[in-house]
């Protein structure tokens, strides 16, 4: 009995690899005339379910906040990366009955080895290092509401905007999502575009009355680069100021010129050429809008004369030249948003207002025609783009009708956000499924590739490139080392041998790094251990589980460079600016000839030949480490050709404005001629600063803050420089904007002068996730300038970020997201103001704030906040004031995979690491351990063994270095549940030959069975009997005597072993020709009937439900595969199930306990499709349900309890699907690899869910009727297989080489649920307790 069904599917499925059908037709009645002889069985009625798609999104998602989440595993790692939980049955599933009853068998599974191939799977990609050609990574979890508009009116339209932002700000942030609104059309002056005296004289695209065009263009591009845009565009009866061209084209210009002489009077040539002059610089040559030439009118002369330009200019042209020539800011910013980009014109909302459209009258003027042409013209064109319901029309009493428009606002902007979302989880997110990689390190890829496609749009000194590539293709074993001045472009040459390194070596694999862009690169040993785990994938297939410390670091990248067939390049930028590069001991000194790593260095000195004592310390330690000449590498500044030419032609896209720009002659005789000189030269060019006559770096650094101090004062410069260099991480858009409001140094539009600051600092900033001074070189000038004011910053940032909420949560408190960004902040500035007493401060003792900030961030940034008290190791006695961070260290250090997994299992690992402190009267860890015990949150408690228990084969953790020379022991190959009173289960080694009984509450062994021969499946017979698979017999065996009590007769089929119970005196096994099954007497052993599937058919799965009524297998003759069901009691055959041009996949099955429902994963033979599950009713054998996941099923269960189909899917989710109404349930997430293992506890409550390959090494607790995830625990050596006992009170976990089992119980808010008295029942005969028993014969 029970729901256990074995299969011979991967050679079915093999047969079947080339088996071609038609179409499936619908679902119909088999043909009787091809089922043989046993075909008399009523056959399954006609049945036409409605199919249920893809939970996800339909149902709520139960959701674990370190969720890391494809195609099934295109590699495996060493051979007991492919046993992994080799007999752990994710189909012995369904032992839901809610009173005690007989279980099948369970044979092990055998998992074939799997080659390592050269392909990882399609989401592990990045690991390889190439350049991404794709956009995946272009985009972060920030949504720009961009304000388009014709003027600053709709000012209470913008006041319900700002009313509606607040609630749509909750929903963005309760889903990890940024929202900023982004409005310059505020206190905008009319008609300031023909007054010259308030002309912007900096950069080209500014001037002429362009400011406001050039500020609104730039803002668009900066924010569409990694945001999302949400146009919202305000217009309704006029297009706003018009704009007079900045340039006009020579050709076009000859033509207005010719024009003008014919037909108008000779004033209007006058004025053309007076205010429009050849610029023969540009590419093509071009007349350019020149303002200096009248910079004596007055506002009202030029206003005038100006007016009278913008009339002759649309007067002369033709209809093709206004549309290219003539503009405002409105249209321009339609035209570079709606209009060109299909996604923003899907995402646009239109606000107009309800009034009747301009018209053209004889009154007109021929410029008042052309606005309203232009005006009809973009509506026309917005009504084609737009969706009809994105057009919100305000009616003229608009002021009684706010409540509506806010409604009508608020639910066209929340369905975009949502879709917004929702695209960025599709095609942007890092996948759930990662097949046990951190999602954090493929986060630092994304973040090292943007990185490093910014970098390569710098100008570098390509002068050193060809030694580069003379290293990389030669067979040098020895780092090389780069070194040069800061400024001098290390990083950008980095990034171009990055660039370029897969055209000098097409095969290799490459591991990049630049110190400091992340957590990650931030110290040396976060740092080793990035590059470790990269390493790990690529060379061995599997990530490394190493110690988060540098020794354990340097010891596994030592033997990955070693053992790496294929060709590695190491690159890592900037390495002295690393944290706690004390000692480089970890840096590899011998290298394969297919291995090359690369270093750079900021060092003054010129030749590390001539390096003095006291010059560059990490230098000079690399020169007497690695002590080869050659491998060093100068970074010299351009020759004089190259700086001219960088000079002339460095500008790039931003500064470049058609080649109009040209730096002074007097730049190019500079000295230092290094590449932030030139980025800093060509800033000023850009600005019109051309007067400088000292050119070096540290005068043009200092003048960049002088310039911004002139343009938005010295206050307000100082302010945000200095929160930006005193923020950990930098800091977001809209946490700068709060904070200038804050501030109250602005008396307008915070927003807008925000936007104006990053327009006027280009690409000074650097615009990732968080706002950054980009270059070091400005951060150490700006840190030296504003010295002062950093301090006081430290103080703002820190009573900012106090007053936030640790999380965000929806107004239906559906979502919740942690607040990221105040538990990596917080403490940082705190420690800043307060350093003598930060060990003792809340940030470092406080457990609710230690577990939520390991949920939120990982390991590394709590090990960052750690690191900030100098933590030194061995002083945990208990007089030390930091002792407990002592032991808090050595735990984020010894389970560092395991709690950046998922920090919900920090109570599990800090609880064992306080019982076995040597300090247990440190009055922090007595607190601890109080808040632990009676915390609400639920946690999985290792129970030890006693002393006694512990065998010597068994190595202590301390140990297992020690013993890694000895042979490997050989642990457990199937654990199972005992559905008896207490919390007993039977564990098997095949190889050993023993049999054990273990009480799982009291964590002992109970009884010890030697000397059975090869046992492989078992099945519990009674209270103390059990079924053993020996070979190919089945042996009925007492446990608790130790006896063996008959030998069934007859053999199994060897490849095929399954048998299951019926009743407590018979069981029933498959024939060893597969033809038909046995019905056996375990009294006697003898058979007592046959069942037969019918001549010539192959049966090759077996099921039977938990009560022994029912049996379901597979047939592999008969095509298509179908599933035959009996009823035992009655013996016969009930049902020929099958659906056209489909197998079952019977592999994947699952029965209720009473076998009133069958649930089976099947596929379509002829269509690559993700297989579906199928719910048949036994009781009238129709097809009950049908479901179509997104991804192929891999795992399944059934509970009769719940009324419920668990399904575990390749792309790491679990799906619950209601037997009863069809519906999706809720989403279980959290794992990162597919969930083959799924495992319903007796009761049929509770759901353990797993990886049986072992890729996610974790296990998860859930509650079914909640979708709750209750515990996760990860284990520190691989799980060979595992079991849940009654009620989930309890877990027994058997490891790899482990000759005891781990026992896990569920704390629950101070032990809740209790174990009542089963905890106490004793197994079997009091007198034959932990005895051993020796059955050869």
């Amino acid at each position: 009995m029970g729901n256990y069904c074995s299969s011979g599917q991967t050679k079915k499925d093999k047969d079947n690899a080339s088996e071609k059908s038609e179409e499936s037709p619908s679902y119909q009645l088999a043909d009787k005339s091809k089922t043989g002889k046993a075909n008399d069985a009523k056959e399954a009625p006609l049945a036409a379910p409605e199919v249920t798609s893809d939970g996800s999104g339909t149902g709520p998602v139960s959701n674990n906040s370190t969720a890391s989440g494809g195609p099934p595993l295109a590699f495996e790692g060493n051979k007991a990366q492919q046993k992994a939980l080799q007999n752990v049955q994710s189909i012995t599933l369904s032992a839901d009955s809610t009173t005690n009853s007989p279980m099948a068998a369970t044979p092990p599974c055998d998992i074939p080895a799997v080659p390592v191939q050269q392909s990882l799977p399609q989401s592990l990609t990045p690991l390889y290092g190439k350049p991404s050609t794709n956009r995946r990574t272009d985009k972060y979890k920030k949504i720009v509401l961009y304000i388009l508009a014709a003027d600053d009116g709709y000012q209470s339209e913008k006041s319900v905007l700002r009313d509606v932002y607040k609630g749509l700000n909750q929903k963005c942030q309760s889903r990890g999502f940024e929202l900023h609104v982004s409005d310059l059309h505020v206190m905008q002056t009319k008609g300031s575009g023909f007054d010259v005296n308030k002309w912007f004289s900096g950069p080209l695209e500014a001037q002429g009355g362009h400011d406001l065009a050039a500020n609104c263009l730039a803002e668009i591009a900066r924010q569409s680069c990694d945001s999302y845009l949400i146009p919202i565009l305000f217009l309704s009866s006029t297009l706003g100021d018009p704009l007079l061209p900045l340039t006009i084209e020579s050709q076009d210009f000859a033509t207005a010129l010719q024009t003008v002489a014919e037909s108008s009077p000779a004033a209007d040539r006058a004025i053309l050429e007076r205010w429009y002059t050849l610029d023969d610089k540009s590419q093509p040559a071009c007349y350019r809008l020149n303002a200096k030439n009248s910079s004596n009118l007055s506002s009202e002369e030029s206003e005038k004369e100006l007016s009278t330009l913008l009339k002759i200019l649309i007067d002369i042209f033709s209809k093709e030249l206004r549309d290219s020539y003539l503009t405002t800011v409105v249209e321009q910013e339609i035209n570079n948003t709606v209009l060109i980009n299909q996604e923003l014109s899907k995402r646009c909302i239109w606000v107009q207002n309800s009034v009747a459209p301009l018209k053209v009258t004889e009154n007109s003027s021929s410029v008042e025609a052309e606005m309203i042409r232009r005006l009809s013209n973009i509506q026309n064109d917005l009504k084609s783009h737009l969706a009809e319901k994105h057009i919100i029309r305000i009616p003229a009493n608009a002021g009684q009708q706010q409540d509506q428009f806010a409604s009508l606002l608020d639910g066209c902007l929340s369905s975009v956000i949502d879709a917004v979302i929702d695209e960025h989880a599709s095609k942007y997110s890092i996948p759930m499924c990662t097949f046990g990689v951190d999602r954090r390190l493929l986060g630092e890829l994304e973040e090292v590739n943007r990185r490093s496609r910014v970098l390569n749009e710098n100008c570098a000194n390509f002068s050193i490139t060809d030694r580069v590539k003379e290293y990389l293709t030669s067979k040098r074993r020895k780092p090389l080392v780069i070194y040069g001045k800061t400024g001098a472009g290390k990083s950008a040459l980095v990034a171009k041998i990055s660039h370029n390194v897969h055209t000098w070596l097409p095969e290799s694999q490459l591991v990049l790094r630049y110190a400091n862009l992340t957590t990650l690169s931030s110290d040396v040993t976060s740092l080793l251990g990035s590059i470790t785990e990269q390493l790990s994938v690529l060379v061995k297939g599997v990530p490394t589980r190493c110690n988060h410390t540098i020794e354990s670091y340097s010891e596994a990248l030592l033997e990955l460079i070693e053992s790496s067939k294929q060709q590695v390049t190491i690159l890592i930028d900037s390495v002295d600016s690393l944290r706690d590069l004390d000692d480089l001991g970890w840096l590899p000194l011998e290298l394969l000839d297919n291995v090359k790593l690369i270093l750079t260095v900021t060092s003054n000195c010129t030749d590390v030949a001539q390096l003095a004592q006291d010059q560059d310390e990490v230098l000079k330690r690399l020169k007497d480490k690695i002590g080869d000449a050659e491998s060093f590498l100068y970074l010299m500044p351009f020759t004089q050709e190259q700086w001219e030419d960088v000079l002339c032609f460095g500008g790039g896209d931003i500064y470049s404005a058609n080649g109009a720009l040209q730096l002074p002659e007097s730049w190019k005789k500079s000295n230092e001629k290094i590449s932030v000189q030139a980025k800093i030269l060509w800033w000023l060019a850009w600005l019109g600063v051309t007067d400088l006559t000292d050119t070096s770096v540290s005068h043009i650094s200092d003048k960049v803050f002088v310039i911004l101090e002139e343009k938005f004062t010295a206050a307000v410069t100082r302010f945000i420089i200095s929160l930006l260099l005193a923020a950990r991480e930098g800091l977001l858009e809209t946490e700068i904007i709060t904070l200038i409001r804050n501030s109250n140094l602005v008396t307008g539009s915070t927003t807008k002068l925000w936007t104006h600051f990053c327009w006027k600092m280009g690409p000074l900033f650097l615009h990732n996730k968080n706002i950054i001074v980009v270059d070091g070189t400005l951060r150490q000038i700006a840190a030296r300038r504003y010295e002062q004011n950093i301090a006081e910053a430290h103080k703002i940032l820190h009573e900012y970020f106090e007053k936030q909420p640790n999380s965000f949560a929806d107004k239906n408190g559906k979502d919740k997201c942690f607040n990221m960004r105040k538990f990596v902040e917080l403490p940082y500035h705190k420690y800043k103001l307060e350093t003598a007493d930060f060990a003792n401060s809340f940030y470092l003792t406080n457990l609710k704030w230690l577990h939520e900030k390991l949920i939120a961030t990982g390991c590394v940034h709590l090990l960052n906040d750690v690191c900030l008290v100098n933590v030194a190791d061995g002083n945990s006695n208990r007089s030390n004031p930091s002792a407990h961070l002592v032991l808090l260290k050595a735990l984020l250090e010894r389970h560092f995979r395991a709690l950046n997994y998922d920090g919900q299992q920090f109570f599990s690992v800090l609880h064992a690491c306080i019982e076995a402190s040597s300090i247990p009267d440190n009055e922090i860890l007595k607190q601890w351990r109080q808040f632990i015990e009676t915390s609400s949150v639920s946690y999985l408690q290792k129970l030890e063994l006693s002393e006694a228990e512990t065998t010597e084969a068994e190595p202590k953790p301390e140990a297992e270095k020690m013993d890694a020379e000895k042979p490997a022991v050989t642990g457990y190959d199937l654990l199972m549940n005992l559905n008896i009173d207490g919390y007993f289960v039977i564990s098997l080694s095949t190889e050993r030959e023993e049999i054990c009984v273990w009480d799982v509450a009291k964590c002992r062994k109970v009884r010890t069975l030697l000397g059975v021969p090869q046992p492989s499946a078992i099945c519990p017979v009674g209270e103390h009997g059990v079924a053993v698979l020996c070979r190919r017999e089945i042996r009925i065996v007492n446990l608790d005597e130790g006896k063996f009590k008959v030998t069934l007769k007859g053999v199994m089929n060897q490849k095929m072993p399954y048998f299951g119970l019926h009743d407590a005196a018979h069981l029933v096994c498959l024939s060893r020709n597969r033809m038909y099954v046995n019905l056996m007497n375990i009294e006697s052993g003898d058979c007592v009937t046959t069942f037969k599937a019918g001549e010539d058919r192959f049966l090759n799965s077996l099921l039977v439900s938990g009560d022994g009524r029912i049996l379901v297998c597979g047939d592999e003759t008969q095509k298509p595969f179908p599933l035959l069901v009996w009823h035992l009691s009655q013996k016969k055959l009930l049902y020929d199930l099958r659906i056209p041009h489909h197998d079952f996949i019977t592999s994947l099955s699952a029965i209720t306990h009473e076998g009133s429902y069958v649930c089976v994963v099947a596929k379509e033979l002829a269509e690559p499709s993700p297989n579906f599950i199928v719910v048949y009713d036994l009781q009238s054998g129709t097809l009950f349900k049908k479901w179509k996941p997104s991804c192929n099923t891999v795992s399944l269960a059934i509970s009769q309890t719940n009324t419920c189909v668990i399904a575990g899917l390749e792309d790491a989710r679990i799906l619950i699907w209601d037997l009863v109404t069809g519906n999706c349930r809720c989403t279980l997430i959290g794992h990162n690899a597919p969930v083959t293992l799924l495992k319903l506890d007796p009761s049929g409550k509770m759901l353990l869910s797993g990886d049986k390959e072992g890729r996610d090494l974790s296990i998860r607790l859930w509650e079914l009727d909640s979708g709750k995830m209750l515990a996760v625990y990860t284990p520190e050596e691989r799980i060979t297989t595992c079991e849940i006992l009654s009620g989930g009170q309890y877990l027994a976990l058997a490891l790899e080489n482990r000759l005891n089992i781990m026992t896990l119980k569920l704390r629950d808010g101070g032990d809740k649920r209790g174990d009542g008295d089963k905890s106490s029942v004793e197994y079997g005969q009091a007198e034959n307790c932990g005895k051993v028993f020796d059955l050869k014969q």
